[in-house]
């Protein structure tokens, strides 16, 4: 049995008749290391990020390889969903990722190429978390 926590957020539901306190609903970083022929493919994470959608973002893939096949959308059950493929380069990576989180208006998958170090993870993780945004860094070992 799976026991749930519940808190109540005093900058959510204020007592007051004032107007209610909006905020950015907190985003969020999830970092996946996969090995050399994972059965996992960063497209697969695409439904993942359509269930932290409220349809009012963008779905972004931001990868150097494949592009995005619309039978996968599909498959996934995402071909309603805004969905946005961007070809990134290991020089243009962090900047595009960066901008795209500030804009507050998407969630992302990234496979990032290179490596990564503990500061720019940390950045990437606040950025996110500031605007809302969800995001997924698969990267190899």
């Amino acid at each position: 049995m799976r026991q749930l926590s519940f808190e109540v957020c005093p900058e959510a539901a204020p007592l007051s008749s004032a107007e209610p306190v909006r905020s950015v609903p907190k985003g969020s970083m999830t970092e996946v290391i996969v090995s050399e022929g994972s059965a996992l493919q960063p497209f697969q994470l695409l439904p993942v990020l359509a269930l932290c959608s409220d349809q009012k973002r963008w779905l972004m893939w931001l990868s150097p390889s494949q592009n995005l096949n619309k039978q996968w959308l599909a498959k996934a059950g995402i071909s309603d969903s805004p969905v946005l493929h961007l070809n990134t380069q290991v020089a243009t990576q962090f900047d595009l990722c960066i901008k795209a989180l500030r804009s507050g208006k998407s969630h992302l998958i990234v496979e990032w190429s290179g490596e990564l170090a503990a500061d720019t993870r940390q950045l990437l993780r606040r950025v996110a978390e500031e605007n809302g945004s969800h995001l997924f860094i698969v990267r190899g070992e």
